[in-house]
């Protein structure tokens, strides 16, 4: 061990012994403060036992700066000794960096990052869309460390969706959280338990019973006709609704359509497997009206989908919405 004062001139001066890899030359004024040499480099250093430890307790050395940082012996000696204050009065900055770390680790924005990037790497169709949902949901907690955020935080969001009369959102966010956080717990480890666990679904009433045995039949001719006549070829929703009514197209599929799935010369819609939801590639082909109607979609510069979002050109959203007015304009429950 060597040990000496620490100077301006005994830095600059110092070799390290050819038969060394590295090297520490504590200070003789403070009492755990030091330079580590190595061959291509210099840094401060202080080693300590976190108080309370005692005499059996782990010594920790801890990078304070090096000589590009902290320009004089004095500096780095002056930031050791407030260090090493802090430590002696209960700190352990090290364990703090570490807690620091693994909190930023621990952002919920963060996470979902990662459970998308998991989601694109097994090709789960909708990724994005599934953790854009996720994200427009919880935008209040994105910044918040997924530790701290309790059950009852993501329940008030399902309860703020019921009370502003969206239940089919409120459905779509709790399914979609409830998997996210399952992840959380299994895949990042992030979390010991999924706060939503015992969060259950409301008993079905009379009333949802009957909208639940209305909700998927098949539409009458007569209803068929009524949801072509009030879906206007001047709107995206009109030439949508009317998309599905010539393709059978799943909701998705039809508001994921890119230009780039429509061949014209073969007059055929070519959805790839990654796209639908059976995963199996499928085509869909193109009648007198389906070609007039994909002809009178206006293309958007800001996407290539043939039905973009006409405020965000994006993905179309809203679907209790966009199913709401078709209720609306036809007089039937779809």
């Amino acid at each position: 061990m060597l040990k000496l004062r620490l100077t301006d001139a005994v830095i600059r001066n110092f070799e390290l012994p050819k038969d060394k890899a590295d090297v520490v030359l504590w200070d003789t004024l403070v009492t755990g403060f030091g330079l580590r040499v190595r061959p291509n480099s210099k840094t401060w250093i202080i080693a300590y036992r976190p108080a309370g430890s005692g005499r059996g307790g782990v010594f920790k050395r801890m990078r304070i700066g090096t000589p590009a940082t902290l320009k004089t012996a004095s500096d780095a000696r002056n930031l050791a000794r407030a260090t090493l204050g802090k430590i002696a009065h209960g700190g352990d900055p090290l364990a703090e960096r570490k807690a620091a770390r693994e909190a930023d680790k621990a952002k919920l924005a963060d996470l979902i990052d990662r459970y998308e990037a998991d989601l694109q790497r097994r090709k789960y169709v909708g990724a994005e869309l599934h953790c854009r949902n996720l994200r427009s949901k919880m935008s209040h907690l994105l910044a918040r460390d997924i530790r701290g955020i309790t059950g009852a935080e993501f329940a008030r969001v399902i309860e703020k969706l019921e009370a502003a009369g969206k239940p089919g959102a409120a459905r779509d966010y709790r399914a979609r959280c409830r998997a996210f956080l399952t992840w959380a717990v299994s895949k990042a480890q992030a979390i010991p338990t999924n706060p939503l666990a015992g969060h259950r679904k409301e008993r079905a009433t009379r009333a949802d019973r009957v909208a639940k045995a209305e909700h998927g039949r098949a539409l009458s001719d007569a209803e068929v006709a009524r949801l072509w006549l009030a879906g206007d070829p001047d709107t995206v929703n009109g030439r949508l609704w009317r998309f599905w009514i010539l393709t059978g197209c799943r909701r998705g599929e039809g508001a994921g359509l890119t230009r780039a799935m429509i061949d014209t010369k073969a007059k055929v819609i070519r959805l790839p497997a990654a796209f639908t939801k059976q995963g199996r590639g499928h085509e869909v082909p193109i009648t007198k009206a389906l070609a007039e109607l994909l002809a009178a979609c206006p293309v958007d510069s800001r996407s290539d989908l043939v039905f973009a979002s006409p405020r965000t050109g994006g993905l179309i959203s809203g679907w209790m919405q966009i199913t709401d007015a078709a209720n609306k304009a036809t007089g039937s429950i779809f």
